[in-house]
């Protein structure tokens, strides 16, 4: 797997720091730290490239790469990676680089981009096929959804991978994956099993139905159910099954997520028009929650053998 963090330097990017470097350790994953700034770096003055920067130089370097290095201390701090005691910028159209290496050796690749951040995170993996983004994204403004400035409906609607929303929850806490069967939500079982090996909490499967639901819609929810909870109790996991009723479903998943889980759900294929429009399940939690929020971009539904006693959990 690959993961790529974004930060801006404000305290909630500590918290998606640290949550992408404990994904990063327990999964042998490849990490990739960006910070994305509006405007050129023509605009202000260059730092040196090519050439060793000392730390004791920091406060004379730019914004983005002082950004950076505030992440690469976290890191060093939390263990991930070694000391960092001079860096070497790269140049590139659009920002600047430098590598810094882990405990272990390998490097970590620390970017600073210029540009729209959606536009910008989209590059980045368009180039480099990142599997994850995490970031930290508040919850929803006064102005609402359709405010010019809320980054977690752009997330939702135009990134181009799997994301992660860092707020209360953490990757070595509680799990809630929504579950009813339907295509979107059985999106989210190949990218779970996928992050298995780093889930050390409860996982939570919740089905939320209408007050009266369709009987098709309960019986192909708790077929799902059913084989998921088996599957991941065959991996070793701590599995609890919650089905639900509640007139406004988003509600009852905020209820049921409180502010210290990771809520899985999987991206909507319904119509652009639609999903920009109306809104779909997702777009209505993911700017109310609390908890952090982890949206599956899946082309496809996992195959039929799924979830059949043959198929592993690494």
């Amino acid at each position: 797997m690959k993961i790529l963090v974004a930060i801006d330097g404000k305290p909630a990017s500590a918290a998606a720091l640290k949550a992408a470097a404990q994904l990063t350790e327990r999964l042998g994953a490849g990490l990739v730290v960006i910070t994305v700034r509006s405007g050129t770096h023509a605009t202000e003055a260059l730092p040196p490239v090519g050439v060793d920067i000392a730390a004791g130089d920091r406060p004379h370097l730019p914004e983005g790469i002082q950004i950076l290095l505030q992440a690469a201390d976290t890191l060093t701090a939390i263990g991930l990676l070694a000391p960092v005691a001079q860096i070497k910028l790269r140049d590139l159209p659009h920002g600047h680089v430098f590598f810094a290496q882990k405990a272990n050796g390998e490097r970590v690749l620390f970017s600073e981009r210029f540009g729209s951040l959606v536009d910008e995170l989209n590059n980045e993996i368009a180039e480099s096929q990142f599997d994850l983004v995490v970031i930290a994204a508040p919850r929803r403004g006064p102005l609402g959804r359709f405010a010019p400035m809320n980054l977690p409906r752009k997330l939702a609607l135009d990134l181009h991978c799997s994301f992660l929303v860092v707020r209360g929850g953490m990757p070595d806490g509680r799990y809630l994956a929504c579950a009813d069967g339907s295509p979107s939500s059985r999106r989210i079982f190949p990218f779970l099993k996928r992050l298995l090996p780093s889930i050390q909490g409860r996982i939570d499967l919740v089905c939320v139905q209408k007050p009266t639901p369709d009987p098709q819609a309960v019986a192909q929810a708790e077929h799902c159910l059913t084989l998921a909870r088996a599957w991941l109790e065959r991996c070793g996991k701590d599995v609890r099954v919650r089905q639900l009723q509640g007139a406004k479903r988003f509600k009852v998943i905020l209820e049921a997520a409180g502010s210290d889980a990771i809520i899985l759900m999987g991206e909507s294929h319904m119509h652009d028009v639609r999903r920009r429009t109306l809104g779909t399940l997702p777009l209505k939690v993911l700017p109310r929650t609390e908890a952090s929020f982890l949206m599956v971009k899946q082309p496809t539904e996992p195959d039929p053998e799924m979830f059949e006693e043959s198929y592993s959990c690494e």
